[in-house]
Order: C-alpha cells, then sequence, then structure tokens
C-alpha cells in the first residue's frame, strides 16, 4: 500500500508526442489498463498498488526509451517509478541527488537567491520514487514576487538520478507539478532552463522579456507558462523571493 499525494489530473492517455509514452505498472508488472494518471489522488486514504487497482492514481510509470534532452535524455532502460509528495526524511537523499545530477556547484545559480531560505510553495514539493522506494527524482516550486507585480510560482530545480534520464521520469515529474500547480488556483509557472526541453510543457520566453532575475542568467532561458489567462499582463522589474522563511533548524530548503 502507498500514500499518494493528490492531483488534479484524471485517468489520460498520452499520445506518442506528449514527451511521456507510457503505461501503469505495478512491481513491474503491466496492468490490464493503458491509462496513465499523472499523481495521485489519496485524501488521507490508502491506495494499492495491485494490478486489479489499475484505475488508481499514478502508482507507477514506465516510460519508452528515448533521447528528447535534459532531464530525460540518455540510455537508460525505462523503469516503474511513483510520484509522491515530499517529506521531512527525504531531505538528505533529495540533496545527494541533486549533487550528483547538477554538480557542487549549483547552488551558485541566480535561482538559488530565490530559493534560499525558504520552503517551497505549500503542497508543490515532489519526489519520484523507483519500486525499492529510493528517491530517482526530484521537483519543487517556490513562490516568488513579479518585479512589483503579482505572485507566481519559480519551478526547480527538476533533476533525475543520472542514469535514469530516458526513463520519463522528468516529464511526468513536469506535468505533476504543472497539474496540481493549476489545481492549487496559481496564475504563471516561471524557471529558468531549456527551452527545446520546457517548451513541450508549454513554458516559453514570450512574455519574459521584461522580467529579469537576481543575478547573472541567460535571457533566453527564462521562460514561464501562464495557467491564468492574463497572469503575466504587465509583469516587469526582477524577479523577488516570496516564500515561506524557515525558521526550524535542520530545515533544508
Amino acid at each position: 500500500m502507498e500514500y499518494l499525494t493528490k492531483s488534479a489530473v484524471a485517468a489520460t492517455e498520452f499520445a506518442p508526442s506528449s514527451g511521456l509514452s507510457a503505461e501503469l505498472f505495478s512491481a513491474g508488472e503491466k496492468s490490464a489498463s493503458t491509462a496513465v494518471l499523472l499523481g495521485a489522488f489519496s485524501y488521507g486514504e490508502p491506495v494499492s498498488t495491485s494490478p486489479e487497482n489499475a484505475l488508481a492514481p499514478s502508482l507507477a510509470h514506465r516510460a519508452q526509451a528515448g533521447s528528447r534532452g535534459v532531464p530525460d535524455e540518455g540510455a537508460a532502460q525505462a523503469r516503474a517509478f511513483v510520484i509522491l509528495g515530499e517529506g521531512a526524511g527525504d531531505a538528505a537523499a533529495r540533496e545527494t541527488l541533486l549533487d550528483r545530477a547538477m554538480g557542487l556547484n549549483r547552488k551558485k545559480k541566480s535561482s538559488e537567491k530565490l530559493r534560499r531560505g525558504r520552503r517551497p510553495s505549500e503542497g508543490l514539493a515532489f519526489v519520484a520514487r523507483d519500486a525499492s522506494g529510493g528517491v530517482v527524482g526530484t521537483v519543487r516550486l517556490w513562490d516568488v514576487r513579479l518585479g512589483e507585480g503579482g505572485p507566481a510560482l519559480l519551478l526547480g530545480p527538476l533533476a533525475v538520478e543520472p542514469g535514469l534520464k530516458s526513463g520519463g521520469i522528468g516529464s511526468a515529474l513536469m506535468r505533476h507539478a504543472v497539474a496540481e500547480a493549476m489545481r492549487l488556483g496559481h496564475g504563471a509557472i516561471l524557471l529558468v532552463g531549456d527551452a527545446p526541453y520546457y517548451g513541450r510543457f508549454g513554458f516559453s520566453a514570450d512574455r519574459t522579456g521584461t522580467l529579469a532575475m537576481p543575478g547573472p542568467y541567460e535571457r533566453h532561458r527564462l521562460l514561464a507558462l501562464e495557467l491564468k489567462d492574463g497572469a503575466l499582463d504587465g509583469a516587469k522589474g526582477t524577479i523577488k523571493a516570496a516564500g515561506r522563511k524557515i525558521k526550524a533548524l535542520g530545515f533544508v530548503a
């Protein structure tokens, strides 16, 4: 039994062009259904991971291997995984994964200035676990303010275990994160990343020309996705941190 996080996404079949050609698996066994569910509806209730419960939410994904750019590029064989809300006990595994996937200089990036000393946005921190329970992927979203304007989210870092980058884990984390942000009523998501990869999730630099990061960055890599029409209208200035500040000692942001 797994306690899984709630998602706004219902059963969906992905078209081959969606970037995640996946099927529902339990303990590595193919279920009778080809429905794919991104994330889980838990409401505090246990959800069985048995094949008989094929229409229960996103218990496991196994994607076609392929080269589609980071963080899903590579040649590793696809494997089953589950997306869950991040727990307090995941901090050490998450940080170790980020060091392996992004290098020890990752905290020098301008995005880090918007995350340092802050907690992720409520309900928007996720991990992907493999069949053994190990953390093989992570993504978190952070509350920011658009210059002197309104609120938005900053997504990142998105990271996948280096040897598993072809398994669709990054794509599933992205789709789950966007769906949850929309369900929670957020208006827009920003990130700094490669347009060819993030473009397939709807992100582009079309609405970020009047915005700036608080430090060195490549302007063409500042991307955004509106979850509500007009959420970025009039947005300009330097993006500022707006998340909850860390107060408890020992919390790793």
